[in-house]
């Protein structure tokens, strides 16, 4: 099986990167990746105060992903179709504290870095409290074809999403806008809460195949995911309501390709049953996911 190494990193979503590696439809291939720091941070000598702001002073690039990855037959207007089929967790993680997210400068004076440890499928929070690992993807994206776009940010190739239900068991969706649709990934999470006010950042060893489906959906502007049970739709928007409206028309968009569903009925059925739910909501442009369970799409 081909694995692509963690050393061979890039910081933006740039169509003129050469590819690292180049892989086929329906072959399963791994990536190794970083976490959002490159590792810097790993140990309680550079998880200190001094050493973040020494690091922010001197200027680092957040969510270096791996790649990109050239997909044999993805040609521009294809949607590339990204199984995820499995990722480890490390034993060590980290959650990052910083005051100027969430514009908590007034109640947080310092930025932190702490450091967990995971065994046996949980995060050690200590004092007796851990929480089950849910592994997932933060970053992810192909290459756009007018711009580059850092890996910390985001766009509808899409990036860094931070959405749960880019894990192991689903699909996502993504747009080819040049020949080979150049991949990348990174940013990886052993847990993630909604918004993620916080997540513990690992490095992972991420197995893939990817599937190119040829042209895209009409009524398909953003990100599609399907997990075993739900289809999740994903747009990127600033303010955050922008973000939920555009990942709510997509959403209907999908349902009523997949059924015989009218508009409105399909606005219901997701008004009634469904859930939205924020992503990354740390710095803007911001990320929504809405979901309806596939019990209520496929009857």
């Amino acid at each position: 099986m081909q694995r692509i190494t963690r050393d061979k990193l890039a910081v933006v979503f740039d169509h003129r990167l050469e590819p690292v590696a180049t892989v086929k439809p329906g072959e399963r291939f791994v990536i190794e990746c970083e976490d959002a720091r490159s590792g810097r941070t790993r140990t309680p000598e550079t998880a200190t105060t001094e050493y973040l702001l020494e690091m922010k002073r001197t200027g680092w690039y957040g969510n270096p992903v791996t790649g990109p990855i050239y997909v044999e037959g993805a040609t521009a207007g294809d949607t590339l179709a990204v199984h995820i089929h499995d990722m480890t967790v490390d034993t060590i993680g980290w959650a990052a504290i910083w005051p100027h997210l969430y514009h908590f400068e007034d109640i947080i004076d310092q930025p932190e870095t702490r450091l967990y440890d995971i065994h046996d499928g949980v995060v050690d929070l200590g004092g007796g409290r851990h929480v089950p690992v849910k592994p997932m993807i933060g970053t992810i994206g192909t290459a756009p074809k007018m711009e580059a776009i850092l890996s910390g940010g985001m766009g509808r190739h899409p990036g860094n999403i931070d959405a749960e239900e880019v894990c192991p068991g689903s699909t996502i969706y993504l747009p080819v806008e040049v020949d080979g649709a150049l991949l990348s990934l990174g940013d990886c999470h052993a847990v993630q809460g909604d918004g993620e006010l916080g997540s513990i950042e690992i490095r992972s060893d991420v197995t893939l195949s990817c599937d190119v489906i040829p042209g895209r959906a009409a009524g398909s502007k953003w990100i599609r995911i399907e997990t075993p049970t739900h289809l999740v739709a994903v747009a990127v928007g600033r303010p955050l309501e922008e973000a939920a409206w555009e990942a709510f028309r997509e959403l209907i968009a999908w349902v009523m390709e997949e059924t015989d569903m009218t508009l409105q009925e399909a606005y219901v059925a997701i008004g009634v049953g469904g859930h939205a739910r924020p992503g990354q909501v740390q710095v803007g442009l911001y990320s929504m996911r809405v979901m309806i369970p596939k019990s209520l799409v496929y009857v």
